[in-house]
């Protein structure tokens, strides 16, 4: 089961759409059906004070160096903004991509090299000072923060930029605060601004029709482009969304509203709450507890990593009206490492083999997910379908794999299957060595600690045959799996899939701008590469958690696989 926290169609993946002035989305239909506690008829409501209560020992606010899926939503709902953003609804395929800062989702050139974006009229900071192009380029120049890249890598969104690599990987460009920043014109081509300091133009290295998802990322949000100090910014960044920070302590962190933020110029974000009051350093048990017994400030809490099964007693009827549960878009999948399975009909004789059905349930069951037929989950996925896979997963079929390993013609190569060592993996490990002994294929099973286990499945030379893999897309479109099955993936490329054919067709699908193409493109290019056996998806996870009994507004929300923070709101106490 994914919870909250733990990140890990009939129409294809999200539209791009403008947003006009005034026009609050938030699909409420979306939000009843994501939360049994919302009951029809239920009005948003303003003012009270939200609680966030969190295991984490510190809270990073500098959005240039965030990295959990998490702490995106969070910020992005209540401090900080971006070019483009996603629309707030429990459904997957309903997401839209949307205009934030930006008057619209942006204007690509011909071969979608170069993306410009216009700012909308009347932007501010908290201090009242303009918002400009200017600061959106300094923010952009942050996320080159040799520290920041050290810590989390270069953000893919930056990676799109045409600032060149050095031998080592990282950029040619270091970023505003390093002694000798590197190749600054590289990075003022890269970037640039015109037309009153209101429109930012990005050149990139290579065609990307789904730009305009990338800058959904906070490495493209606006920084005061006088700001000096690059460590002591996430100690009081400025907001330029609805909240700003009141106060910062290691137990606490205080948000009031930003009087500076126009309402006018953010059709985003409704804003619900006066105060959003964040608790650090609780106890995982605690957190648990405290959100099951649900008394006091607690009923106006919603939890990080909170598990609605870590309790003895099951979960009551009132309790299950607070359960949030909803699809993310994280994906399992088994990987076959091509450099030791060469064969196409080894590998299809493995994908037949494999006990779906026992994985599924080793690996938590419906709980956790729901099974998968391909690496791209609903909301992106041009079929949501045929992406979904059967609802009851197939057990092995050895007779089936028996017959393509003597298509094969050539005996199977010794297989060794890599697992983080977990009792959740060991009994995956156990099930799949079962299922393909079955069919006459010898697996050793190799269970590893983190520090081992890791290295081993991203070494370009790696001895194992298969691996579990997870992975979820950083925004909303079918271009990112491209790292899991090109070259260009680096160490993300678990199956080492390094099929020409294959590449120059995923080149192609990542330029292409129309979005119904591109989609259909990615999902094409998705189900080759499951018919290739270079993977095996197993499941989409799914996200759980309980609110309090005031929280409103709830849903699991794709994008970030967490909770939509915007959308909360709170019933007043009776």
């Amino acid at each position: 089961m994914l919870i909250f926290g733990a990140r890990e169609r009939s129409r294809p993946g999200p539209r791009r759409r403008a947003l006009a002035g005034g026009t609050i989305l938030v699909a409420l239909t979306g939000v009843a059906a994501a939360c049994s506690a919302i009951t029809e008829g239920d009005e948003p409501t303003a003012g009270g004070t939200l609680y966030y209560l969190s295991d984490r020992l510190n809270f990073p606010l500098d959005q240039q160096g965030l990295y959990l899926a998490e702490d995106v939503a969070f910020t992005t709902a209540f401090l900080q903004r971006t070019l483009t953003a996603y629309s707030y609804d429990a459904d997957p395929t309903a997401v839209e991509l949307v205009s934030d800062l930006a008057t619209d989702t942006g204007s690509p050139n011909g071969d979608a090299t170069q993306w410009s974006f216009t700012l909308r009229d009347g932007l501010t900071f908290e201090d009242g000072s303009a918002l400009t192009c200017a600061d959106v380029k300094f923010g952009v120049s942050r996320a080159f923060n040799p520290e920041f890249i050290l810590a989390n890598g270069l953000p893919r969104a930056v990676r799109l930029l045409d600032v060149p690599l050095g031998p080592d990987g990282n950029p040619a460009y270091a970023g505003p605060y390093a002694p000798d920043p590197g190749d600054v014109a590289a990075f003022d081509r890269a970037v640039s601004c015109s037309g009153d300091d209101r429109t930012v133009t990005f050149r990139l290295a290579r065609p990307a029709g789904d730009f305009g998802h990338a800058v959904t990322a906070l490495a493209f949000g606006p920084v005061p482009e006088d700001t000096p100090d690059g460590a002591g910014y996430g100690s009081a960044p400025l907001s330029s969304g609805p909240y700003r920070i009141d106060a910062a302590s290691a137990e606490r962190l205080t948000l009031v509203r930003n009087d500076a933020w126009d309402r006018d110029t953010d059709p985003l974000r409704p804003a619900y709450p006066d105060r959003v009051e964040v608790e650090l350093g609780v106890e995982p048990v605690d957190l648990d507890e405290r959100m099951r017994v649900d008394e006091g400030d607690d009923r106006a809490a919603v939890a990080r990593a909170s598990d609605p099964e870590a309790a003895p007693a099951p979960l009551s009827s009132d309790d299950e009206d607070r359960l949030i549960a909803g699809q993310g878009l994280g994906v399992r999948y088994l990987a076959v490492n091509t450099t030791r399975v060469p064969l196409a009909e080894h590998r299809r004789a493995i994908a037949a083999a494999v006990d779906r059905a026992g994985l599924h349930e080793a690996l938590g069951g419906d709980d956790a997910g729901a099974p998968a037929a391909g690496l791209l989950p609903p909301g992106i996925a041009s079929d949501e379908v045929a992406s979904a896979g059967p609802a009851d997963p197939p057990a092995g079929d050895p007779e089936a794999a028996r017959a393509l390993l003597d298509d094969a013609g050539e005996p199977m190569p010794p297989l060794s299957f890599a697992y983080l060592d977990t009792p959740e993996n060991h009994a995956a490990a156990a099930v799949l060595q079962e299922s393909l002994d079955a069919a006459g294929i010898a697996l050793a099973t190799v269970p590893l600690g983190p520090a081992d286990y890791y290295p081993a499945i991203q070494d370009p030379g790696s001895p194992h045959a298969l691996m579990l893999g997870s992975w979820a897309p950083p925004w909303m479109d079918g271009s990112t799996v491209a790292d899991l099955l090109t070259p260009a993936g680096g160490p993300a490329n678990l199956s080492r899939y390094d099929d020409p054919g294959f590449t120059a067709d995923a080149e192609a699908a990542a330029g292409e701008i129309d979005d119904d193409a591109r989609a259909a493109a990615w999902s094409e290019l998705d189900a080759r590469a499951v018919a290739d056996a270079v993977v095996v998806p197993l499941r989409f996870d799914r996200q759980r958690g309980l609110v309090g009994s005031q929280v409103r507004g709830a849903m699991a929300w794709a994008p970030y696989g967490s909770l939509a923070f915007g959308a909360l709101w709170l019933e007043p106490p009776e």
